[in-house]
């Protein structure tokens, strides 16, 4: 064999040797399995919040009195001996009368803050974001929800700028919101954080209500009582609320939700009229639960009728388990007695309970709730 060939054939002959004598079929790897699709509730965390809360900040008003109050954000200062620690001049007049804040929700001049920032029997007034001050009238009140509506009379050429409302029933936890408020009215002060609980009744604070609170870590302080919660979309999703931990570090605030549904009320009789049905209610345990025969806990134990009650009259009965409340099912028992107060006096509402093992139905007549 010529050396040529030879120097050709040797390479070819190790190649084959070294393949086992033939080429090998390399299978391709398994295409990985795709994950389920993800719903995004927003395409990233924003890098600030600049541009939402210049949206907002038009929308954001300081709620003052006409005379100096105590126990409003001026308190916050340490006084000296002599009396002294406030700024002196405008300023100082302005905390000497600061209450709180609120937010205007349409364009003729409703404005949203708390009750407890509005108090009783007096003159009011709103400083809105051109700085001007309007005289405001309190339209209606209720401190069980601690809401309160004002009015101002829109400043001839100025064109008030209202928030967009959002649903507060659609928040989930972890969701970016921040809460701005205009305590001194020398400016907007914002903090922000995540959507920590929903449906907080038991507060540390000892000022629980009938409504379930929204709790965040965004900072909220007495100056800020009455201003907006917002979603990182800019949308109001609940009234910030001065509740929290001693060290502040826990906020609560009104859901959107219950503040739609009584500012008709608000609006219409300046109050809110409950309705009364007449029981008491309790939590299903275990073993209430598995006494009568239900799978698991759920709904609100009835632990006493009023005598001639509309609850009675209709036929309900201690221990009867209620499971749906006007068409409504009743996952918590402490959120009953909110949504029966709600429902509107003298309405038939249909009342779903489980008795000796069975369904029930009921229409229960509301009643206004005695004073």
């Amino acid at each position: 064999m010529p050396p040529r060939a030879r120097a050709v054939l040797l390479p070819l002959l190790l190649a084959l040797a070294a393949g086992g004598g033939c080429r090998r079929r390399t299978l391709a790897p398994p295409e990985p399995s795709s994950p389920a699709p993800v719903k995004i509730l927003y395409p990233s965390a924003p890098s600030s919040f600049v541009k939402l809360v210049a949206r907002l900040e038009p929308s954001v008003v300081q709620i003052l009195t006409t005379s100096p109050v105590r126990g409003g954000p001026a308190d916050w200062f340490p006084q000296s001996g002599q009396g002294e620690g406030l700024p002196v001049g405008e300023a100082g007049e302005r905390m000497r009368r600061a209450l709180g804040s609120g937010f205007l929700i349409d364009g003729d001049g409703t404005i949203v803050t708390n009750a407890h920032v509005v108090g009783k029997d007096r003159e009011l007034r709103v400083r809105l974001h051109d700085g001007g001050e309007q005289p405001a009238k309190i339209v209606g009140q209720d401190l069980a929800s601690d809401l309160a509506i004002l009015k101002v009379e829109p400043p001839a050429g100025v064109r008030l700028a209202p928030v967009r409302l959002g649903d507060s029933d659609a928040l989930q936890l972890g969701e970016w919101v921040i809460a701005l408020g205009n305590p001194f009215g020398q400016g907007l002060t914002v903090s922000a954080g995540v959507l920590s609980a929903k449906e907080r009744r038991d507060l540390p604070s000892g000022q629980a209500g009938l409504q379930g609170y929204l709790q965040t870590d965004a900072a909220i302080h007495p100056g800020n009582s009455g201003g907006p919660l917002a979603n990182a979309v800019g949308e109001v999703v609940g009234v910030a609320t001065a509740l929290g931990n001693a060290e502040g570090r826990i906020g609560f605030a009104v859901p959107m939700t219950l503040v739609q549904r009584i500012l008709p009320m608000l609006r219409r009789e300046g109050r809110v009229v409950r309705a009364y049905l007449g029981l008491r209610v309790d939590k299903v345990s275990e073993e209430a639960a598995d006494r009568a025969g239900l799978k698991k806990p759920m709904g609100a134990l009835v632990t006493e009728v009023m005598p001639r009650g509309p609850a009675e009259r209709a036929g309900v009965r201690a221990r009867d388990i209620i499971l749906s409340f006007d068409g409504k099912d009743v996952v918590n028992s402490q959120e009953l007695p909110w949504i029966a107060s709600l429902a509107g006096v003298g309405r038939t509402v249909l009342v779903k309970v489980w008795r000796d093992g069975k369904p029930l139905s009921f229409h229960v007549q509301t009643e206004r709730m005695p004073d």
